[in-house]
């Protein structure tokens, strides 16, 4: 499980293969954008943190894959390995052919939010939208994670039904009519990484995409922002509350996943210590097996106006979900920060496509609520 290195003329080496990342430090948590805050947390979900022990609740653990595509750019700009990064020759036959299966889950986000977000949330120069490259990544998926096969509820509106609820997304139910698991973390597969910021000591290749995040609350009041704290409980601190307790399963909509490898060009090319023990279990021993200096991110910029929300369905005794019981929940997306083009929620939208004048994105710029590992 130790990285095979690729190098290509005119890319960052890269390692390739099945990777860990294993018991990343959180190096910034921001909880306040909503109320109560235990409704933003960076914990994994009760059911998973088992686990991951001996790592605390907060650092959960990340395998991933990197695949090179290789009729993306020709075979002639393979060149020898050198020998400050040792790297080995990428042979042919290790190469992924052309299929099929280099289809992106979920869609990457358009060439114009991610500008937009390069520019004025994430600090990258021009082109803000990062540089194509052959390199596709994926992340295995938790044991809790929510799969493709999770289905919607089929939920039907009346004339009487609030005008406010009535764009609430379905719940995500399992067939027997229970919720879906929490979840922290998603499973991106075959995302296409982008090299950014090259030739700079801020070099790296990156990808976001947007995902549904849910947690399990057994307390939930909707009191007014201001008043801070009011209606949290212990059992929904740390990852929120079991799903046996859980009164309500919460889902912040469009949350983005940001993942950054840091390259470090040129002569300050810094690598993470490889670890003795080349055992299975030794691979989600810190750092794991992933050579490079990354940082994942779970913050609110960015995402799709029309749904991105944050919403609560009530749970019955059982765990089921009770679809008449729905809500929204109150966010400040520009908590300890400064928003640009923020949105108005999915009732108001706000001019975003360059075409028709907007920046082509919304809720850039800092703020609101955060997670931040680095390994």
């Amino acid at each position: 499980l130790q990285p095979l290195w690729l190098n290509l003329t005119g890319y960052p080496p890269i390692p390739t293969g099945a990777l860990t990342v294993a018991q990343p430090t959180l190096v910034a948590s921001v909880d306040g954008c909503t109320n109560p805050s235990t409704m933003w947390s960076c914990a994994l979900p009760k059911e998973e943190q088992q686990a991951v022990e001996p790592n605390q609740s907060d650092q959960p653990n990340f395998t991933l894959s990197i695949r090179f595509r290789n009729d993306t750019i020709s075979n002639t700009t393979l060149t020898q390995p050198t020998s400050r990064f040792a790297i080995r020759r990428f042979h042919g036959e290790r190469a992924v052919p052309n299929n099929p299966l280099f289809s992106p889950f979920p869609s990457p986000p358009s060439a114009e939010d991610q500008a937009f977000l390069g520019k004025t949330t994430d600090n990258t120069t021009q082109p803000f939208q990062g540089e194509k490259t052959p390199f596709f990544i994926s992340f295995e998926a938790n044991a809790q994670t929510p799969s493709r096969t999770v289905k919607r509820a089929v939920t039907t509106t009346t004339a009487s039904d609030d005008d406010l609820t009535t764009v609430i997304p379905s719940p995500d139910v399992n067939s027997d009519g229970t919720a879906a698991s929490a979840n922290l973390l998603p499973s991106p597969s075959e995302q296409p990484l982008q090299l950014y910021d090259r030739g700079l000591e801020t070099e790296h290749y990156g990808f976001f995409i947007y995902y549904d995040r849910s947690i399990f609350m057994k307390s939930i009041q909707f009191q007014n922002s201001s008043d801070a704290g009011l209606g949290e409980i212990p059992a929904d601190q740390n990852g929120g509350s079991t799903f046996v307790g859980a009164t309500a399963r919460c889902t912040w909509a469009q949350t983005r996943y940001l993942v950054q490898i840091w390259t470090r060009a040129g002569d300050n090319a810094k690598l993470l210590p490889a670890s003795n023990d080349t055992s299975r279990d030794a691979v989600y021993n810190r750092p794991g097996t992933f050579p490079y200096p990354l940082t994942i991110t779970l913050d609110r910029h960015g995402g799709d106006q029309s749904s991105k929300m944050v919403y609560c369905y009530g749970m019955d005794e059982r765990g089921r979900i009770v679809a008449e019981n729905k809500m929204f929940q109150a966010e400040t997306r520009s908590f300890q920060g400064k928003l640009v083009n923020p949105s108005k929620g999915p009732f108001e939208n706000v001019t975003v496509s360059p075409a028709d004048g907007g920046p082509g994105g919304i809720d850039g710029g800092t703020g609101g609520c955060l997670c931040k590992w680095q390994n």
